[in-house]
């Protein structure tokens, strides 16, 4: 009797067993392993992206064209952004030859700028500034010219005018006393050196409407 119990224990205990090692298994097999390859995916590209970034740096280093250059690098899933300076367009499209033929690249971001087009813009910036400020006083220089004339003038006598320029453009506004006396007001303004237009709409005659 004790034998047949203990013979029935042993097959219930290899059963169970059994069906853990089973469960175990098939948990096994249903876990998602995408975690795992998109980790190894990851870490492969950010080797592939810093390998592509040290290759193009050892390069530019040791290329002549680029000497006095000064060029950054950067690598995201084999797009090369490339910042800094360059010594002149030439160099800056050499550099750019560069990481576009370097095996695992995709693209290439080119954010560089070369010293001569820096230089030109700088010159184009002192240009239009040196014209602003030239056109400004010459503006100021014709009002101060009209608005003198106009207070010392006989034949604007009795005139009460206001003057403004901008860029050149005479704006007159006031009054006079004839038609005559803002002939000759407007004349005056044309007349002036540095005077392109006239504009005389805001300028009336007193006591007409």
């Amino acid at each position: 009797m004790n034998n047949s119990r203990h013979w029935r224990n042993s097959i219930f205990g290899i059963g169970a067993t059994v069906l853990v090692s089973a469960g175990v298994g098939a948990l096994a097999a249903t876990a998602p392993s995408g975690a795992s390859t998109d980790s190894s995916a990851s870490v492969g590209a950010a080797i592939s992206d810093t390998a592509i970034t040290t290759e193009v740096k050892g390069k530019i280093a040791t290329d002549s064209r680029l000497k006095g250059s000064d060029i950054h690098v950067k690598t995201n899933n084999g797009v090369v952004t490339m910042t800094g300076t360059t010594t002149d367009s030439t160099a800056k499209d050499a550099a750019e030859e560069l990481a576009r033929n370097d095996s695992g690249v995709r693209s290439v971001n080119d954010q560089m700028t070369s010293s001569s087009s820096e230089a030109a813009s700088l010159r184009t910036k002192a240009k239009h500034a040196t014209h602003a400020t030239a056109e400004a006083i010459t503006d100021t220089t014709i009002t101060a010219k009209l608005k003198t004339r106009y207070a010392t003038d006989g034949k604007a006598k009795g005139a009460s005018v206001d003057v403004t320029t901008d860029n050149g453009i005479v704006s007159l506004s006031g009054s006079v006393v004839s038609q005559g006396q803002k002939n000759h007001v407007v004349a005056v303004a044309e007349h002036t050196k540095g005077v392109k237009q006239v504009d005389s709409t805001a300028l009336k005659i007193s006591g007409e409407q």
